[in-house]
Protein backbone atom coordinates (compact mmCIF):
# COMPACT_ATOMS: atom_id res chain seq x y z
CA UNK A 1 0.00 0.00 0.00
CA UNK A 2 1.30 3.41 -0.88
CA UNK A 3 2.12 6.32 1.38
CA UNK A 4 0.11 9.47 0.73
CA UNK A 5 1.44 12.97 1.36
CA UNK A 6 -0.61 16.14 1.60
CA UNK A 7 0.79 19.63 2.11
CA UNK A 8 -1.44 22.19 3.82
CA UNK A 9 0.40 25.43 4.35
CA UNK A 10 3.30 24.71 6.71
CA UNK A 11 1.87 21.29 7.59
CA UNK A 12 2.64 17.92 6.04
CA UNK A 13 0.11 15.12 6.49
CA UNK A 14 1.51 11.64 5.96
CA UNK A 15 -0.92 8.75 5.56
CA UNK A 16 1.17 5.71 6.45
CA UNK A 17 0.86 2.23 4.89
CA UNK A 18 -0.33 -0.98 6.57
CA UNK A 19 3.21 -1.80 7.67
CA UNK A 20 5.82 0.71 8.74
CA UNK A 21 8.91 -1.48 8.65
CA UNK A 22 12.41 -1.75 7.17
CA UNK A 23 10.97 -2.45 3.70
CA UNK A 24 9.46 1.02 3.35
CA UNK A 25 11.18 3.13 6.04
CA UNK A 26 13.92 4.43 3.73
CA UNK A 27 11.44 5.50 1.06
CA UNK A 28 9.18 7.23 3.61
CA UNK A 29 12.20 9.01 5.10
CA UNK A 30 13.46 10.24 1.72
CA UNK A 31 10.04 11.33 0.46
CA UNK A 32 9.01 13.07 3.69
CA UNK A 33 12.35 14.92 3.88
CA UNK A 34 11.86 16.08 0.29
CA UNK A 35 8.39 17.43 1.14
CA UNK A 36 9.70 19.12 4.30
CA UNK A 37 12.55 20.90 2.53
CA UNK A 38 10.71 21.70 -0.72
CA UNK A 39 7.63 23.13 0.98
CA UNK A 40 9.16 24.75 4.07
CA UNK A 41 7.18 22.43 6.34
CA UNK A 42 7.07 23.17 10.07
CA UNK A 43 4.70 20.49 11.36
CA UNK A 44 3.99 16.86 10.48
CA UNK A 45 0.89 14.81 11.20
CA UNK A 46 1.41 11.07 10.83
CA UNK A 47 -1.91 9.29 10.23
CA UNK A 48 -1.70 5.65 11.38
CA UNK A 49 -5.29 4.77 10.38
CA UNK A 50 -4.17 2.07 7.92
CA UNK A 51 -1.11 0.93 9.92
CA UNK A 52 -1.28 -2.43 11.66
CA UNK A 53 2.43 -3.08 12.19
CA UNK A 54 5.48 -0.98 13.07
CA UNK A 55 8.99 -2.16 13.90
CA UNK A 56 12.14 -0.34 15.05
CA UNK A 57 12.62 1.10 11.56
CA UNK A 58 9.27 2.85 11.99
CA UNK A 59 10.47 4.29 15.28
CA UNK A 60 13.52 5.55 13.38
CA UNK A 61 11.32 7.25 10.78
CA UNK A 62 9.41 9.11 13.49
CA UNK A 63 12.54 10.06 15.47
CA UNK A 64 14.41 11.26 12.40
CA UNK A 65 11.53 13.47 11.29
CA UNK A 66 11.21 14.73 14.87
CA UNK A 67 14.85 15.88 14.87
CA UNK A 68 14.45 17.63 11.53
CA UNK A 69 11.14 19.30 12.37
CA UNK A 70 12.33 20.33 15.85
CA UNK A 71 15.34 22.07 14.28
CA UNK A 72 12.86 24.05 12.16
CA UNK A 73 10.81 25.07 15.20
CA UNK A 74 7.89 22.76 14.51
CA UNK A 75 6.30 19.70 16.05
CA UNK A 76 5.00 16.25 15.18
CA UNK A 77 1.54 14.88 15.85
CA UNK A 78 0.36 11.30 15.45
CA UNK A 79 -3.25 10.28 14.98
CA UNK A 80 -5.47 7.21 14.58
CA UNK A 81 -3.13 4.93 16.49
CA UNK A 82 -4.35 1.42 17.29
CA UNK A 83 -3.59 -0.41 20.51
CA UNK A 84 -0.47 -2.26 19.32
CA UNK A 85 1.12 0.86 17.79
CA UNK A 86 0.17 2.81 20.92
CA UNK A 87 2.08 0.27 23.01
CA UNK A 88 5.17 0.71 20.81
CA UNK A 89 4.99 4.50 21.21
CA UNK A 90 4.62 4.15 24.98
CA UNK A 91 7.43 1.63 25.48
CA UNK A 92 9.84 3.45 23.16
CA UNK A 93 9.19 6.83 24.79
CA UNK A 94 8.05 8.44 21.53
CA UNK A 95 5.15 10.12 23.34
CA UNK A 96 7.75 12.30 25.07
CA UNK A 97 8.62 13.71 21.62
CA UNK A 98 5.33 13.78 19.72
CA UNK A 99 1.74 14.82 20.35
CA UNK A 100 -1.09 12.30 20.09
CA UNK A 101 -4.56 13.21 18.95
CA UNK A 102 -7.64 11.27 17.92
CA UNK A 103 -8.70 13.69 15.19
CA UNK A 104 -6.29 16.35 13.97
CA UNK A 105 -7.87 19.75 13.55
CA UNK A 106 -6.31 20.30 10.12
CA UNK A 107 -8.17 17.54 8.33
CA UNK A 108 -11.54 15.98 7.79
CA UNK A 109 -10.56 12.33 7.67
Amino acid sequence: MEVLYEVRGENLLIFLPEELDHHNAKIITEQSDWYIISNQIKNIIFNFKRTNFMDSSGIGVIMGRYKLIKSLGGEITVTNINQSIDRIFTISGLYKLVNKTVTPSLTNW
